[in-house]
């Protein structure tokens, strides 16, 4: 990742190939309305049928006997929460986004600093990529959606031993008043790692968007095995950047192409 701005493989610098073969099928208005459409679609399923959240944490959840008099609908624990090799995987992925963002910005010093400024195709596509990262995961997810729409986390409603009630998706409640569940922030920074494959050298673009999904996949799992978010937080969490990125990609490449710039 280290070379993320510095690989030169496309052999057309700064030509109108590269602008189009660093977006690629991101800047394609079509993926825009289909990644969003789906976002809809899922969020409507997800709504209409709560019970997928109940049953995809449960699996995750290990139930012990109440207190006799207590007043519980559930008592017990999420095991893997007191697993200290998944604990310690999940805080080193934790900061897998913000390390390669810092990377993204590093290169992209290197290349202002060089001369190639953001008419340069790896800049632009650099820019907004963390353009990205700050309003998907940065704004949206966690200053508006955590902190605004009151989804209590698994762990702390009274499905799984907690005191707040179950609140469906998308559904807006009062229970909790911060750092909520929907969306899952970890999801929405890790999904993002997907937008930066086409800075990665062309050889490495295949193999490295496998692992990068497979990683993503992992870590929004983990989240779900320890409470802290359901299925619907995760999967609407990575899919909510990737429709911002789609957006972003979209826009920069057609004000680029007014400009007469490619």
């Amino acid at each position: 990742m280290a070379n993320l701005l510095t690989n030169r493989d496309d052999k057309s610098v700064g030509s109108g190939a590269v602008t189009k073969s660093m977006f690629g099928l991101w800047a394609d208005p079509v993926l825009t309305l289909a990644l969003l459409a789906l976002w809809i679609a899922l969020a409507i399923v997800f709504n209409g049928e709560p019970e997928i959240d109940r049953v995809v944490s449960a699996l995750f959840f290990e139930a012990h006997p109440c207190a006799q008099g207590s007043t519980q609908l559930a008592c017990g624990e999420f095991p893997a929460v007191a697993n200290a090799f998944l604990g310690t995987v999940r805080a080193v992925l934790h900061y897998l986004p913000a390390t390669a963002a810092i990377v993204v910005i590093a290169g992209l010093a290197n290349e202002l600093a060089a001369g190639r400024g953001l008419a340069h195709p790896r800049s632009r596509f650099a820019v907004t990529a963390l353009a990205a990262f700050a309003l998907g995961p940065g704004l949206l997810v966690n200053v508006i959606l955590k902190d605004h729409w009151g989804r209590p986390r698994p762990v702390l409603t009274d499905l799984f031993g907690g005191p707040l009630p179950f609140v469906p998706a998308v559904e807006w409640s009062n229970s909790c008043k911060s750092n909520c569940s929907f969306v899952s922030g970890e999801a929405a920074s890790i999904f993002w790692l997907l937008c930066l494959v086409p800075l990665l050298p062309a050889n490495q673009r295949r193999v490295g968007a496998i692992v990068i999904a497979v990683v993503a996949v992992f870590t929004a799992m983990l989240r779900v095995a320890f409470g802290g978010h359901y299925l619907s937080d995760v999967v609407l969490g990575g899919l909510s950047t990737l429709v911002m990125f789609a957006a972003l990609a979209f826009l920069v490449d057609r004000v680029t192409r007014l400009a007469g710039q490619f």
